[in-house]
């Protein structure tokens, strides 16, 4: 990386020069352990103490085209010195502030100060304070420098650019009185580029009725060949045209058919309630999971169409960005119980997730062979229909996240993990303690239950595989999405 460094001081011409060699030297000491690294250091002129030094450190930043900006605190410094050289270097350079030790002189108040003037502008920044001989200040330095590395950043502004002009169905509203789940379609448009397009559950209970047998009978084959097991039972899941798993085939064949007809790019779909709580109907279950898989009866491969369950329209912004920048489908999942002998995290919902996670494999039958199609719920679901269980297979490396709204703006909480291996006598153990008919991901976290506690606010969580917090940062900094990387 081109890691670009400019120091500041006191704007009085007289403090400038008596602290300018102080300045230098803890630049200098910056500077050798970037090079160290393999760093490309492109220092500015001058230590920055008024307008001109500050415009010529911003231009030659400019010049070098430099991946990151490093602001050097050790001396007292005037604060709109940092915003001014913030201000005219690129929007898109990532900003570190680093505060030396230094106890003789208070750089330390001028870290903050500028911290505090950075924050009122609006421009993002990274905060690293201590020695940079200190094993724990170089952690976090390279850590930021890996969030920022500008490979991912650009992976991040092209999943955020690809948003613009998509559109997004909504297949009725969020249920269950969960506000994080609902959207302002005008801020969708105005912000994302995004157009929401609401239509009601009836509309689908009404195009499932234009769906041909013929249709509904090869998707039933096709979900009986590659199925680990069906479970056939005489209430919830019955066999046959006039079964109720093939109302879930007929159900999502109309979503299929509905989506490519309107344009639809991603969905979200209420399922609870209505939809599941008359008999005559059936639950989004297979149909939520079909949508957001790699292939089906009729398309091999099937690119994803990414379906959000409960209407849970951040969920499935969350999920459309994700799936843009990996190229994979999305969890979605609940954040439902935490086995604290374990250290793990039991990620369930009924029918969310995509039989991908089960192998990851790009051929669907080595995913759909872990797929058991189990009875529904009774107790959560009156409707006909079944659940898609398996367990999700383990992976070193997941990037778990979430975007939601504070007060009216957009938030997105970040943090890496991985799913566990177990045994399947295990996943049995566990699964059986929370709702066994479901799909499950175990999982750890690289943060503390308290962090995930202080911090994380919404009951769903999304996923992919991989380190991709670089780029959904630069994701979320080009759509005007605060984000939040936890750790």
């Amino acid at each position: 990386m081109k890691i670009g460094i400019v120091s500041f001081t006191d704007g009085r011409q007289r403090v400038a020069k008596a602290t300018d060699k102080t300045c230098k030297g803890f630049e200098q000491k910056l500077a050798s352990w970037f090079k160290r690294k393999r760093h490309k250091v492109v220092i500015a002129p001058k230590v920055v103490w008024n307008w001109a030094t500050a415009r010529q450190a911003a231009e030659r930043f400019n010049k070098a085209g430099i991946d990151v900006a490093v602001f050097n605190f050790c001396v007292w410094s005037y604060p709109d010195l940092t915003a001014q050289v913030a201000n005219l270097i690129g929007i898109d350079t990532p900003i570190l502030q680093l505060g030396n030790i230094n106890p003789s002189a208070p750089g330390w108040v001028a870290f903050f100060a500028s911290a505090g003037t950075l924050a009122e502008i609006g421009r993002p920044f990274g905060r690293v304070l201590g020695d940079i001989k200190d094993k724990k200040v170089q952690d976090q330095v390279q850590k930021f420098l890996d969030q920022n590395d500008p490979d991912q950043r650009a992976r991040g502004y092209a999943a955020a650019a690809a948003l613009h002009g998509q559109r997004y169905g909504e297949f009725d509203g969020p249920s269950m009185g969960m506000y994080t789940g609902h959207v302002d379609q005008s801020q969708w448009m105005e912000q994302f580029g995004i157009q929401v397009y609401h239509r009601s559950q009836l509309t689908l209970v009404q195009e499932m009725k234009k769906i041909k047998d013929d249709r509904v009978e090869a998707g039933l084959k096709w979900l009986e060949r590659y199925c680990g097991e069906i479970h056939w039972d005489k209430k919830k899941l019955t066999p046959g045209l006039g079964g109720t798993l093939a109302r879930q085939v007929r159900m999502y064949l109309a979503m299929k058919d509905f989506c490519k007809i309107e344009g639809v790019d991603f969905c979200g779909l209420t399922g609870q309630l209505d939809m599941t709580e008359y008999p005559e109907l059936c639950i989004g279950d297979v149909q939520e999971a079909i949508l957001n898989d790699i292939a089906d009866w009729e398309d091999n491969p099937k690119e994803p169409v990414i379906c959000a369950t409960e209407c849970d329209s951040n969920g499935a912004l969350t999920m459309q960005l994700m799936h843009i920048l990996s190229g994979t489908p999305a969890l979605f999942a609940d954040l439902r119980h935490y086995h604290e002998k374990e250290g793990l995290y039991d990620l369930v919902n009924s029918g969310e997730h995509s039989p991908w996670f089960a192998e990851r494999s790009s051929d669907f039958r080595r995913n759909w062979k872990q797929v058991h199609l189990r009875p529904a719920s009774d107790f959560y679901f009156r409707a006909g229909g079944c659940s898609v269980q398996f367990y999700a297979k383990p992976a070193d490396k997941v990037t778990f996240g979430r975007i939601t709204r504070t007060a009216g703006r957009f938030q997105m909480h970040l943090f890496t993990g991985s799913f566990e291996k177990l045994s399947r006598k295990k996943e049995e153990a566990l699964a059986k303690q929370t709702s066994y008919e479901w799909p499950h991901a175990f999982a750890k976290f690289d943060i503390a239950l308290e962090t995930l506690r202080d911090n994380y606010n919404s009951n769903h969580i999304h996923a992919i595989i991989g380190d991709h917090i670089a780029a959904l940062a630069a994701a979320g900094e080009m759509l005007g999405i605060e984000t939040v990387v936890l750790s």
